[in-house]
Formats: structure tokens, C-alpha cells, sequence
């Protein structure tokens, strides 16, 4: 590797780390109050689930809440039906795995 690929992993890395150790900096020597506090931990559930709808309900570039249409439907129904009933990650990752594969194949 070039000297040039190491200045661009290097500077990468930087960038990638400023953001999330400067609120660290900032905000670790004053009180949050608990409002913010439980504001601030929805944010990630938010997020993750705008990528999962956004990921289940474009098929092909379009909105699709056809079934047959779009294969991703059915699997995320049984997903949710797994998650609820077993609150397991791991059954409800397997479920959706084996689910998707096999509407891919059909």
C-alpha cells in the first residue's frame, strides 16, 4: 500500500471517531436533564426503524404493498409474529433469513 492509502485510512478513521467522542468530551462533565435523556433514547429505535420500513416497503425503486409484488411483506409479517411471541433475537433473525430465502426461491 501506498503512503496515499495509508493518509486516507488514517484520515477516515479521524473523521469516523470525531463525532462520536466529541459529545463524549462535551457533555461528560454536565448534567443532561431526564427529559433529554429519555428523548435521546429514542433515537436509535427511530432510526433503525425508518431503515427497516424504507428496506420493506420499496420494491424496485417504488411503494408496494402488494404481497405478491413485493417479497418482503410476507417474511416481515412472520418476523414481527416470531419477535413478539419468542422476544428472541436469534429466532427472529432465522426466521427472516430462512423466510426471505425461501419466497426468493419460489
Amino acid at each position: 500500500m501506498t503512503s496515499q492509502t495509508w493518509v486516507l485510512i488514517l484520515g477516515m478513521a479521524i473523521v469516523t471517531y470525531i463525532p462520536r467522542f466529541l459529545p463524549i468530551l462535551l457533555l461528560s462533565k454536565k448534567e443532561i436533564s431526564p427529559s433529554f435523556s429519555r428523548w435521546m433514547s429514542y433515537i436509535p429505535v427511530s432510526i433503525f426503524a425508518s431503515l427497516v420500513a424504507s428496506d420493506i416497503f420499496f420494491w424496485e425503486d417504488s411503494f408496494s404493498l402488494q404481497p405478491f409484488t413485493n417479497i418482503k411483506l410476507i417474511p416481515s409479517v412472520l418476523v414481527l409474529i416470531v419477535a413478539y411471541k419468542t422476544k428472541s433475537l436469534l429466532w427472529s433473525m432465522l426466521t427472516g433469513v430462512l423466510s426471505m430465502t425461501l419466497f426468493w426461491m419460489l
